[in-house]
């Protein structure tokens, strides 16, 4: 629709527009692309197709393929790929495409991209979206090598390069990660870890601007969480028996970066018990920075809530006293306030309605919950104690279709998707 008219970037587009634009490619190209599925000689039914690929351009990981490595490598690498274009964004691919033309699609933009604050780090958007994607590439080029380097064959370093920057979590192996080494798991939690920050921060301080990297809060809670996380794993690991304190911080730190930057990735290690799996539910929900290929409701919507409930627990007692509420010591505006409040309220709708049709789709209760946070979340596998008992493959066409409609939500961030079912008043 936007190569259609050779006048249209040249006009500027709406808020509206951008999300109309945004929500109609997020279901047109995955559903295209799922032929390359159907038609390959694996035997995928149309269904099936459907589902991974959906599953592949939002990042989600969920998958129907149970044993990867009957699969041939081109078809592995292909579903890696997609999903290194779903993490770029569509969005930014249309910008880069049009070039310079790009001008004045500022809403297209923000329409897949959010943040309280600037998101451009030039004055001109194209140039913006070209060191974007100039740090993607060369950030998925360093895993790729790294990878590589540690004795991993093309197929298994590039589909993994391409998962992981992503933050995607498809892999080429049943016992997924934990197929490979430890200094591979240590590697690929490093560039997850990167991969759920803004990119804007990385590409400032690939411009050498170390500043913000101290500065921004979003940042240092998405550091500190993973540590807190981390360090409970450990602490409870030992008090269940698991003295093995070097294996307790590498699993710990894996599964908590993992989760929180959306990726998926599984060591497979079995009982973690209950108290791990409940802080990973947590951690799905709240996902990774904004501005980066991380899904979930993202650590700034989250210090905003926390910090607009503070101030009105505050505003009981002393009902005539101000109190700002700021982020990255700049006061937030109230409508933006209320973006994230009625965010969060159709998050949880949402939620809650995919797990109400998972359960009429005849599935358990437990099952239910972990998959519709899962694929919500755009985390994909389920980890900790549901992981066993969920099979994607073996779900019916109805539980498939509800999930595609959850990734599709997660990814799109909500609004942009049910944009296209509301006319404008």
């Amino acid at each position: 629709m936007i190569f259609v008219n050779k006048n249209i970037s040249n006009r500027t587009i709406t808020k509206r527009q951008g999300q109309y634009i945004v929500a109609s490619l997020w279901l047109v190209i995955p559903f295209l692309c799922s032929f390359v599925y159907y038609f390959s000689p694996c035997g995928f039914t149309f269904a099936q197709s459907l589902f991974e690929s959906y599953s592949g351009f939002t990042t989600t990981g969920a998958t129907i393929i149970k044993h990867p490595e009957d699969y041939p490598s081109w078809l592995l690498i292909y579903r890696s790929f997609t999903q290194w274009l779903g993490g770029l964004g569509f969005t930014l691919i249309i910008i880069l495409l049009l070039g310079k033309r790009a001008a004045n699609m500022n809403n297209l933009f923000h329409a897949e991209f959010f943040s309280l604050t600037n998101l451009k780090i030039y004055p001109h958007l194209y140039k913006t979206v070209q060191v974007i994607f100039i740090y993607y590439t060369v950030l998925t080029l360093l895993c790729f090598c790294a990878l590589a380097f540690q004795g991993l064959n093309i197929t298994d370093a590039l589909s993994h390069a391409f998962s992981t920057i992503s933050t995607g979590g498809f892999s080429t192996h049943t016992q997924n990660i934990a197929y490979f080494q430890t200094s591979v798991q240590w590697t690929v939690m490093a560039f997850m870890f990167i991969s759920g920050i803004s990119f804007f921060l990385i590409v400032n301080l690939f411009r050498g601007r170390f500043r913000p990297l101290f500065t921004n809060e979003q940042l240092r809670y998405y550091v500190i969480l993973i540590l807190a996380v981390s360090i409970c794993f450990v602490v409870y690991w030992i008090t269940k028996g698991n003295t093995d304190l070097a294996e307790n911080i590498k699993n710990s730190l894996f599964y908590s970066v993992s989760i929180i930057s959306s990726t998926g990735y599984d060591l497979q290690i079995g009982d973690m018990g209950e108290f791990v799996t409940a802080c990973l539910m947590l951690l799905m929900f709240i996902g990774g920075c904004s501005a980066s290929s991380s899904t979930g409701l993202k650590i700034i919507r989250v210090l905003i809530l926390f910090r607009f409930s503070r101030t009105a627990a505050t505003k009981i007692f002393h009902p005539r006293a101000v109190v700002p509420i700021r982020y990255n010591k700049r006061m937030v505006a109230l409508e933006d306030i209320r973006r994230i409040f009625g965010f969060f309220f159709l998050y949880m709708i949402v939620f809650v309605f995919g797990v109400f049709f998972l359960c009429v789709g005849g599935n358990e209760l437990s099952s239910s919950i972990a998959m519709s946070a899962a694929n919500l979340g755009n985390i994909g596998p389920a980890v900790g104690e549901y992981a066993s008992s969920i099979d994607y493959a073996s779900l019916n066409i109805f539980s498939q279709g509800v999930l595609v409609v959850l990734m599709l939500l997660g990814r799109l961030e909500i609004y942009s998707f049910l944009v296209i079912f509301f006319r404008k008043r």
